[in-house]
């Protein structure tokens, strides 16, 4: 893809590769209409139009509007009685399981079976080919879990030249080999560990000093992509083709990162099968296509959230995304640009929900297993005192009105694990949303606080 020149020739030739990145994100981001950069554009009337279309097309029950503190919500076209269900997700754009839960959590409806593995496990097909005898015994062991055939079956239907699948055993091959490495070469793991404290310690120094910190976020973001090709140049295009030879190049990640890019991998897939499935009536492809235009509407989060956890800004541009850039599979390649991998870390933050255990678990505690995306649930805001619930069942969500709920009045759900608590720790908890709740029970509690004083 980029011109290969030798070692002592790389800094001559920075200034033509950043030209050239520039262009190819520029290139990609127009082609990909699905996915947009986080930075804010001005969009002509005709865009708003046709995205007030798109978001007033979710629901009959309800229309996305401006709402009077900002930001966008869901509101009611006509009184609604209480339990009527006003919506319902039959799959999430994408999903990921915690690495600790992998063979206990179904990869297609979630089920948990209380810490019993998953008896349905779907292997990599290069493993099948090669009969397992050229495969190592770790290659052989990984695979991903189903609670079911019909579960296992939906997976491998939902997927196309098992890209999915491979991607994602792409990832835990990797995973592996990195703690294997670091396992066997503990003084290259200290010097390493070292050296990316030192390297993440910087960057945050030079964040908080600053001027522009979104263009300096900005400029992070392409200087990795900088990187990347930088080493990538210095390989043969065989040499590429072949993991072993990147694997010093691949960044061992933690498995809070190990989620992030499985869930990134599951939205570039989707990018991937809208893309070379137009022809195709299949409804799971329109229901991609579908939400993959909702996601372009969401807002990213990725400025705040930096502001608030510095250290990120070295875990996105340093380790997520060289890890995608130089691992992830040759067909998904050509969507691995900053604008796009900012994009879809950045709308994840405010707007994945989490995948819970039941509640009736033996010890009384729901535990946390991974998180999912649902695009055209991500219009409801929140309120300490919600007229609508969201209901899992499997990888299918469903939206119930708790109450009675007239014309133009706003349906909220609840974020947060706090509601049953004070005023004050409700809205400590809200901050990781990044916005002060004034719902009508915090200002009548604030107004309570405020009389006795």
């Amino acid at each position: 893809m980029w011109n290969q020149s030798p070692d002592n020739d790389i800094s001559s030739d920075l200034s033509t590769l950043v030209d050239d990145l520039t262009h190819l994100d520029l290139q990609k981001s127009s082609l990909c209409s699905t996915i947009t950069s986080p930075t804010t554009s001005v969009a002509s009337s005709a865009e708003v139009d046709e995205a007030t279309t798109l978001l007033n097309s979710i629901s009959s029950y309800f229309s996305v509007k401006p709402t009077k503190y900002g930001g966008r919500g869901c509101f009611a076209n006509t009184d609604l009685a209480q339990d009527t269900i006003v919506h319902e997700c039959s799959m999430p754009l994408s999903s990921t399981i915690a690495r600790p839960f992998r063979k206990e959590v179904c990869g297609s409806c979630f089920e948990f079976l209380h810490g019993k593995t998953l008896k349905f496990k779907l292997m990599s097909r290069k493993n099948k080919q090669n009969n397992s005898t050229s495969a190592s015994a770790s290659d052989c062991s990984l695979a991903l879990y189903f609670c079911s055939q019909p579960c296992m079956d939906k997976f491998i239907a939902l997927d196309i030249d098992d890209l999915y699948r491979e991607s994602l055993l792409n990832v835990e091959s990797l995973f592996i080999k990195g703690l294997n490495q670091c396992q066997y070469d503990l003084e290259r793991k200290k010097q390493q560990e070292e050296a990316e404290t030192e390297a993440e310690l910087k960057l945050e120094n030079e964040l908080k000093q600053a001027k522009d910190i979104e263009l300096f976020i900005s400029q992070k973001w392409q200087e990795a992509e900088i990187n990347c090709q930088l080493q990538l140049s210095k390989l043969k295009p065989k040499q590429r083709k072949n993991f072993n030879n990147l694997i010093y190049l691949i960044p061992k990640i933690n498995e809070n990162e190990y989620m992030e890019i499985k869930y990134i991998i599951g939205i570039l897939f989707q990018m991937y099968k809208c893309d070379n499935c137009e022809n195709n009536k299949l409804s799971s492809v329109s229901l991609s296509s579908l939400e993959l235009q909702i996601f372009q509407l969401l807002q990213s989060s990725d400025v705040e959230k930096i502001r608030k956890y510095p250290y990120l800004l070295y875990s996105y541009t340093n380790k997520i995304y060289k890890f995608l850039k130089i691992s992830t599979l040759e067909k998904v390649q050509s969507y691995i640009i900053p604008s796009i991998i900012r994009s879809i870390i950045g709308k994840k933050l405010t707007n994945a929900y989490g995948i819970w255990s039941i509640d009736n678990e033996p010890d009384g505690n729901k535990e946390l297993f991974g998180y999912s995306l649902y695009s055209s649930a991500s219009f409801f805001n929140h309120s300490c005192n919600p007229n609508l619930i969201n209901i899992e069942k499997g990888a299918k969500t469903i939206f119930k009105l708790l109450k009675n709920i007239k014309k133009n009045e706003e349906l909220c759900i609840n974020y947060s694990d706090s509601i049953n608590d004070g005023l004050e720790i409700r809205q400590k908890d809200l901050k990781e949303w990044f916005f002060d709740c004034l719902c009508e029970r915090c200002v009548e509690e604030m107004n309570l606080k405020n009389a006795k004083k």
